[in-house]
């Protein structure tokens, strides 16, 4: 494992703007604003769970850090950037944690729980944390701004923060963004076996759906918020053409109004009902909101 801790900083760049144009892969969690929504945390304290397991958000925040050294309460926000040209192995990884740190013991818990200590080397006067191998990395990039992950991921944001490297940008950037703000969101690349396994016949039942308008998406957006007690998940594919685009969106379409024909369980076929597809230039849309009561009763209509 290796490590690296920033002696300078870059003020001004949000996390985002840290993340390498080599990336095909960024997301954001919004850390602190899950672990204290209360209708998250009382879900969570709620819901049956094993003897042993964590019975609260609290125990499991404390179980977290007993067994990693690492504190959710501390952060704030999470950037993780990645190539994952190849689904089987992601050999570029970097994580980017917005938040409160105290450095000396950040790296004391890192090493107490690998059982050794770390060397220090320095990067364009990024101080470095490694071992021998020095495959993985972790920055302070600033006071707030920890950066952890594959070396080369960890020193092409380090070369993004000197102006050495260009940030990320292009369609990729544009899906993040059009996501606007969420707890969770993500925009990707589609790998070409992806791309490929999309142009394959998906049989429910014996209902063949032809997903072959779907084998031109090359971008994928998608992102989940919540807004008082309502849910909302919207996904956006980005498309090599418009007409894909609209091909696709009427496929969904009809396949949405085919469920909803065959099935018989009227929560469900309401549910299908809320989804909402739009199509505009190469990009779909495809909308999903829910509320909390309407997932109580969801789950209360599925209870054995």
């Amino acid at each position: 494992m290796s490590v690296i801790v920033a002696g300078c900083g870059a003020p001004g760049l949000t996390a985002i703007e840290f993340v390498p144009q080599d990336a095909n892969l960024i997301a954001s969690i919004q850390v602190s604003k899950i672990i204290n929504d209360r209708d998250l945390r009382d879900a969570y304290d709620e819901f049956e769970k094993e003897p042993g397991q964590p019975q609260t958000v609290e125990e499991a925040l404390d179980e977290l850090v007993g067994e990693t050294g690492i504190d959710l309460r501390d952060f704030s926000e999470v950037v993780i950037f990645a190539d994952i040209t190849t689904i089987e192995q992601v050999d570029y990884l970097g994580v980017i944690i917005e938040g409160t740190f105290n450095e000396a013991q950040f790296i004391g818990n890192i090493e107490q729980e690998a059982g050794e200590e770390l060397a220090t080397s320095d990067y364009k006067g990024y101080r470095l944390y490694t071992d021998e191998v020095e495959e993985f990395g972790i920055t302070f990039l600033t006071d707030r701004m920890l950066l952890l992950g594959t070396m080369e991921a960890v020193k092409d944001a380090i070369d993004v923060s000197k102006g050495d490297r260009e940030q990320i940008g292009g369609i990729i950037l544009d899906a993040y963004n059009r996501l606007g703000d969420a707890l969770i969101k993500f925009a990707f690349e589609l790998p070409e076996e992806a791309r490929e396994a999309l142009t394959e016949e998906l049989v429910p039942g014996e209902i063949p759906i032809s997903l072959g308008a779907f084998a031109d998406i090359d971008i994928v957006g998608f992102a989940l918020n919540k807004e008082a007690e309502t849910i909302t998940i919207q996904i956006n594919p980005h498309f090599l053409s418009a007409d894909s685009a609209q091909d696709a969106k009427d496929t969904l379409i009809g396949a949405i109004s085919l469920f909803k024909g065959m099935l018989e369980v009227p929560e469900i076929k309401e549910l299908l009902g809320k989804i909402e597809v739009s199509a505009a230039d190469s990009w779909m849309t495809i909308a999903f909101e829910i509320t909390l009561s309407e997932i109580e009763r969801l789950t209360e209509t599925f209870q054995p």
